[in-house]
């Protein structure tokens, strides 16, 4: 049983469809969030609209991958006498229908009053299915849009929290191979990121650590991926959303905000590339709390970092001088660098980014 103190998290399989009369009870007129693709090759649409049969709804499926907030926008004109939002699918949809649901009752316009965060009052009654394991986004209060320059951020807030959180993880066996390893992948640095935040706590570490310990597991069928696999990366996904929930990320992961802005890298690679920068930043300023760590997950620092590093496809990044010099002030007084377990700062990013991309 996984719980949490903000969502109500139901977890198993048919975890839709056994919970028809409480879905129903929610309203008489659903807006129903996803993207194009993964909502209905999973199956997780039919089981919704299965359980809404005789209610009204509509669907906007116009989602993309680092969802935009100009979407966002535009799905919040369709909540007119809606009662509840459901989102289905990975952490894009899922991201976008904790705000949609937000702004139901909460007025944002523009880019700059969204992000702005000035609202008063709760949102519509949430219901989030992932199809995925990876972002957890199904139990955090946290949504990640692109803005109109084309950056990634993040909003923070209590009011995206989900009602409830129904996780079935037969979802996720139509996730192409690919996509299953970048999420399991993503999960695994919530997990890594979290532990080494300051802002970690004994629940923080104990769910990152439950984290890893079932991923790791389920990373082992990659090639043959089975219910039982599926079933701890799907768990693990989880565990990692409630440790960063706490906690928040790292420079990792905003640094890989970059390379998927620019180099379209899926966002669990992205974050990958810099776990073994982190690594070696906490060893030479945390050691004995990196050496608690590996004896936690009971694994060894070199085959850990060999194992993610195994999982992350090839790409070709290079940065020279000039585009250096545009992107570090990005970093300066960031958040996510600041979060980061010891005094790291916009010069340690300007060392990693020159050792692993300017030739």
């Amino acid at each position: 049983m996984i719980k949490s103190d903000k969502v109500n998290i139901i977890y198993g399989r048919d975890a839709v469809l056994k919970n028809r009369t409480e879905i129903r009870a929610l309203g008489n007129r659903f807006l129903i969030v996803c993207g194009r693709n993964s909502a209905r090759l999973s199956n997780a649409l039919d089981d919704v609209l299965r359980i809404l049969s005789g209610k009204d709804y509509v669907i906007y499926d116009q989602i993309r991958e680092n969802p935009e907030v100009s979407s966002i926008l535009e799905a919040s004109k369709l909540l007119e006498n809606v009662d509840c939002v459901i989102g289905i699918g990975g952490g894009s949809a899922l991201d976008a229908a904790k705000v949609i649901a937000c702004l139901s009752r909460n007025k944002a316009e523009t880019e700059e009053e969204l992000y702005s965060q000035k609202w008063e009052n709760k949102g519509l009654p949430l219901i989030l299915i992932g199809t995925t394991a990876g972002t957890g986004s199904e139990v955090t209060k946290v949504a990640v849009l692109s803005k109109a320059n084309g950056r990634k951020s993040s909003i923070h807030n209590d009011r995206f929290y989900a009602d409830f959180a129904l996780c079935d993880p037969k979802y996720t066996a139509s996730l192409p191979r690919m996509i299953a390893i970048s999420t399991a992948v993503d999960a695994l640095t919530h997990c890594n990121e979290s532990y080494f935040s300051n802002k970690a706590t004994d629940q923080s570490r104990e769910y990152a650590t439950k984290g890893i310990d079932l991923l790791l597991s389920g990373l082992k069928s990659l090639d043959n991926l089975n219910d039982g696999s599926r079933d701890e990366l799907y768990k693990g996904s989880l565990y990692g959303g409630l440790a960063i929930d706490i906690t928040g990320t790292t420079f990792a992961h905003n640094v890989g905000y970059y390379l998927t802005e620019q180099y379209h890298i899926p966002h669990g690679f992205a974050c990958a590339i810099f776990q073994e920068d982190l690594f070696d930043f906490e060893t030479a300023h945390n050691k004995e709390y990196v050496e608690g760590f590996f004896n936690r997950i009971k694994i060894d620092k070199d085959e850990y970092i060999k194992l993610i590093n195994s999982l992350i496809p090839d790409y070709d990044i290079s940065l020279d001088e000039q585009t250096l010099e545009e992107i570090l002030p990005r970093w300066k007084d960031n958040g996510s660098v600041k979060n980061t377990y010891g005094e790291m700062t916009c010069g340690d990013i300007e060392k990693i980014l020159r050792k692993k991309f300017c030739r």
